[in-house]
């Protein structure tokens, strides 16, 4: 009688806490998050700019899929989140009176608006905590900085969950105005991987059914899921009343439902089933992928280097995905010659294990930039900045070392067209076949 007491009691605590017991499988439900409006006092800001912001940062949570949100109109002072903080950690004594009107340096709340807050789960506060906005003789224009930090608390116990931190940037010819504006819009654009990062908002969830290399995960649409997003495979659970548990894996998203979605594995060193542990990791939406190419010139007949950056988008696709590059050509062909290419395009990805095959196109432009500022310095040039167009097309086999790095061995042929060769300006056309290496990494 007495160990099924304690039994008991160990289930309760358990329960309570919220820790998983041995073989308790996770799955992340919405949670409410109560957001308040941008905090800015203390910062000379024009109105007129923030008149959509609270909105646009509204608009991130509910993307993201795992919140259900109510906005404030109040606008916290960096100093008042911790005032806001203590007020919560006050309800939670046995003689809390509470009162008619909270004061949080500028910004009141009434009791029934804080009571409101109580039935939340999470309450997010934004503020701007620098602000830089000057006129630049360098570059001739108007340049704004801004640090914004959203500040996550749980109501229950008074306690900050995780702060995520922003920096946006805007910069305007005309006036001050606009690059206050770009800098206040840039803000909801980093806000959401940002969100991600925090551990208290990542999502777990579970093997559905599993059949060779794919997986049916639970979530899909109605957690805010797309095409792209990685999970870990995770192994282990409670031992001794420790947490132990191991990524095992990785899968990723390739075909999303309403609620279940289809994922590929990419590695495990588990064999995924029914109630397999799957937790998020983070991305950030792309790849950054750096190559190194020994390269034929057709047209001379002489050797070359490319040193190139390639990043593909990975956030909301799959097997086909859009791509940007640039790219320098050291060439040998007299004089000083290191053209640069901005290319885009589309790559088709077959995944097979930690094997993934990529076959690409795109098309871009070229330019002399870093020959003309070397140029420059020795003589006056009044050469264009636009020198070529031209075209690439390449073929990637990828090795995935790491859950964050793929290595990889590249066959590319490039052509770009001199379109100044007739008028005596600018660089030859040139082109031709490469084969390199290169690295990627997965932030």
């Amino acid at each position: 009688m007495k160990q099924s007491r304690i039994a008991f009691a160990l289930l309760v605590l358990f329960a309570v806490s919220g820790v998983p017991l041995a073989g308790q499988v996770q799955v992340s439900e919405k949670k409410e998050v109560a957001i308040f409006s941008l905090g800015y006092y203390g910062w000379d800001i024009p109105l007129e700019t923030l008149a959509t912001v609270d909105i646009e940062i509204q608009k991130v949570f509910l993307e993201l899929g795992r919140f259900t949100i109510s906005g404030m109109t109040q606008r916290f002072s960096a100093a008042s989140v911790e005032d806001f903080i203590a007020a919560l950690r006050k309800t939670k004594e046995a003689d809390f009176v509470m009162p008619e009107k909270y004061m949080f340096g500028e910004a009141f709340l009434t009791e029934a608006e804080f009571n409101r807050l109580l039935g939340a789960f999470i309450v997010a506060i934004p503020v701007i905590t620098s602000f830089d906005s000057q006129w630049v003789d360098s570059g001739s224009e108007w340049q704004t900085e801004l640090k914004t930090s959203v500040s996550f608390i749980d109501v229950a116990t008074g306690t900050t969950l995780g702060i995520a931190d922003v920096e946006s940037s805007g910069s305007s010819k005309e006036t001050q105005y606009k690059s206050i504006q770009e800098a206040i819009d840039g803000i909801p654009m980093s806000l959401q991987y940002e969100i991600r990062l925090i551990p208290a908002f990542q999502l777990s969830t579970r093997v559905l059914a599993a059949s060779g290399s794919e997986i049916k995960l639970q979530m899909g649409a109605d957690m805010g899921i797309k095409k792209g997003y990685e999970f870990a495979i995770v192994s282990g659970g409670m031992v001794g009343g420790f947490l132990d548990e191991r990524e095992a894996g990785l899968v990723i998203v390739k075909d999303v439902g309403p609620e279940v979605s289809t994922a590929q594995v990419l590695y495990s060193s588990i064999k995924p089933d029914l109630d397999t542990q799957l937790r998020e990791i983070p991305r950030l939406g792309v790849d950054l992928a750096v190559f190194l190419h020994p390269m034929r010139e057709i047209l001379s007949g002489t050797t070359g280097l490319t040193l190139g950056l390639r990043v593909p988008v990975t956030l909301g696709f799959f097997g086909t995905k859009p791509w940007v590059s640039a790219q320098i050509y050291f060439l040998d062909m007299g004089g000083l010659n290191a053209p640069l290419s901005a290319m885009a395009g589309i790559e088709w990805s077959k995944y097979l294990g930690r094997l993934q095959i990529d076959t690409r196109v795109g098309a871009g432009a070229g330019s002399n930039v870093l020959t003309k500022l070397l140029e420059e310095a020795l003589s006056e040039s009044d050469d264009d900045w636009i020198t070529h167009y031209g075209v690439t097309a390449g073929l990637t086999a990828n090795w995935l070392v790491t859950r964050d790095i793929k290595v990889f061995v590249d066959a590319q042929f490039d052509f770009m067209l001199g379109i100044f060769d007739a008028l005596g300006g600018g660089f030859s056309s040139y082109g031709g076949p490469s084969v390199g290496v290169g690295v990627t990494f997965k932030p």
